[in-house]
């Protein structure tokens, strides 16, 4: 039986200490409707998620936002950290069960269950070197 698991990201603290705009009534009509442009996300509430094949491991977020997560499905995702759209993925020779390292120049460094440790250029998802 093949399993789906989701990478889900929440919000941590947006819109702290302040009330939600509430919708107008006869009981309160000093209440205002929320603005479509200034509408804040609740606290804790899911932005997005993104389905892989198989268990995730713990990801890793660059320096520009992306999500950079390992799958058991032998794969390396690249995600929009805003919206959760798929950038790229690279398929590995197994497994990728640990979690991606991002150096300062933003080459994501994982290694995989087939014995090898993977460079990745994080922009682009290409294969630097492997050992």
């Amino acid at each position: 039986m093949r399993q789906i698991f989701l990478i889900i990201v929440m919000v941590a603290v947006l819109g702290c200490g302040e009330k939600e705009p509430v919708q107008p009534s006869t009981s309160n009509p000093e209440a205002t409707k929320p603005e479509p442009a200034k509408a804040k996300a609740i606290l804790g509430s899911k932005l997005w998620e993104f389905e892989t094949g198989n268990y995730v491991e713990s990801p890793a977020i660059g320096s520009d936002g992306t999500v950079y997560v390992g799958s058991h499905d032998e794969k390396i995702y690249a995600l929009d950290g805003k919206t959760g759209a798929k950038k790229w993925d690279f398929t590995t020779g197994d497994d990728v069960m640990s979690s991606p390292a991002v150096g300062s120049d933003g080459t994501v460094y994982i290694g995989s269950d087939d014995k090898k440790l993977y460079a990745i250029n994080g922009k682009t998802g290409v294969k630097l070197w492997e050992f």
